[in-house]
């Protein structure tokens, strides 16, 4: 079969989870012997034109295109539009399609590229699958939270939708142009969902997610929960360093955002010797170095080390030196990879209970729930863990394998089939 894979961004150039999804999607469908081939959007730095380049990778052909969007000079409403609406990608895309003639197109993601290119597949009459991976059909900014770090409670008539994206111009009186903004999201909305539901089939990687859509009216039977695979050989090619007398040690893996929570474990850490536990943190300073600082600033040196960068090809070698891994998100988290890795290295998780993480992890069982951003009762459950260490290796013994690339992608080749 000739598939079609879209998505907004790609490794190596970008690393969050729908990118290395994407990419262990292709790499496993082409070992298949399937004829891949992925369009995505990279603008090289420096760019002042549209342009594309096709690339080899392992196995698959991939199509990276850009627009020579430079979004420091660009206007509030042109990097708006930039991020749903874009002309030539439109056009460089139904090029692709002419190419590359697919049996079937497998949505990601079209932030940053268009909601129409779901509609030139419709027109073509080629049948089409969509993954959601986040909030974004339903939310501009895809992760349903305001700017006062408050997740969202509803859009308001797109007033509160108007609300945060005035927040982040900074100007003055915004308050006052609410109402004349809203009506663009209003637009934005209406165009993404007639897109959304121009597709034949939708995919979620968590119950939770289906709910949320529900809510905004999208039919919770339309949906297939899937899991996402990952290849656990990526985690388990590193033994597992059993822990000896000394501290716990507990990791963090992922972005150094505050919606991440980075902030909250770091602080509920602070008073717990280093004796007991130690705390590792992973994560891309340069993202948002505002935020770094303060993690920074906030970390105890004393107990908690602050890692940078880590490279993809090392997460194994990193959870083989982890204890517990921690994951304190105070936003509706979809479906993190870093779970599945974890328990694919046998590593039991504390997660904030919030979003899919009330389902991705069993206390008692697998792992341990928080409430989000609760600096005080996350501190009382790292400090009991540190004291009481064989909680820690009851709960490791229960964790089970994560669903594997593999058997994700045979459930994937049965669903294409049926299209």
């Amino acid at each position: 079969m000739r598939i079609a894979l879209v998505v907004h961004k790609f490794p190596p150039a970008s690393l969050g989870g729908t990118e290395v999804y994407t990419q262990s999607l292709a790499r496993e469908l082409a070992a298949r012997r399937h004829q891949v081939a992925v369009f995505f959007r990279c603008e090289p730095p420096g760019a002042s034109a549209p342009g594309q380049e096709w690339e080899w990778r392992e196995g698959f052909r991939a199509l990276r295109v850009w627009r020579g969007f430079d979004p420091v000079t660009a206007s509030p409403v042109a990097k708006y539009f930039d991020t749903f609406a874009n002309r030539d990608i439109e056009s460089r895309f139904d090029a692709f399609l002419d190419e590359f003639k697919p049996d079937l197109v497998h949505f990601q993601h079209v932030m940053w590229l268009s909601y129409r290119l779901i509609h030139a597949v419709k027109a073509r009459g080629l049948p089409s699958l969509l993954t959601l991976h986040d909030y974004w059909f339903v939310c501009a900014n895809s992760q349903l939270v305001w700017p006062d770090h408050r997740t969202c409670q509803g859009k308001l008539g797109d007033l509160n939708c108007a609300r945060c994206a005035l927040a982040q111009t900074r100007l003055p009186g915004s308050t006052f142009l609410r109402p004349l903004v809203a009506p663009a999201f209003w637009v934005r909305d209406y165009l993404v969902r007639r897109a959304a539901f121009a597709v034949d089939h939708w995919l979620a990687p968590s119950r939770f997610l289906i709910s949320r859509y529900a809510r905004e009216g999208f039919p919770a039977k339309r949906f297939t929960f899937l899991e996402n695979g990952i290849d656990v050989r990526d985690v388990q090619s590193h033994p597992r360093q059993e822990k000896t007398a000394g501290p716990l040690r507990f990791t963090y893996l992922g972005s150094l955002a505050w919606q991440k929570g980075v902030h909250v474990v770091v602080e509920a850490f602070r008073g717990i010797t280093a004796a007991r536990a130690t705390l590792a943190v992973y994560g891309d300073p340069s993202t948002f170095p505002v935020y770094a600082r303060s993690i920074s600033t906030l970390a105890d040196p004393a107990n908690t080390v602050l890692k940078g960068v880590l490279p993809r090809d090392a997460i194994g070698h990193a959870l083989a030196e982890t204890d517990v891994l921690v994951v304190p998100s105070v936003w509706y988290e979809n479906s993190p990879l870093v779970i599945q890795e974890a328990f694919g290295a046998g590593v039991p998780v504390v997660a904030s209970d919030i979003g899919a993480l009330s389902e991705k992890v069993r206390p008692g069982v697998d792992g341990w729930l928080c409430p989000p951003g609760d600096v005080q009762a996350w501190h009382k459950t790292l400090l009991r863990l540190a004291e009481h260490p064989d909680e820690v290796d009851r709960t490791a013994a229960g964790v089970q394998p994560p669903m594997n690339l593999q058997d994700h992608v045979t459930r994937l080749e049965e669903l294409y089939a049926q299209h």
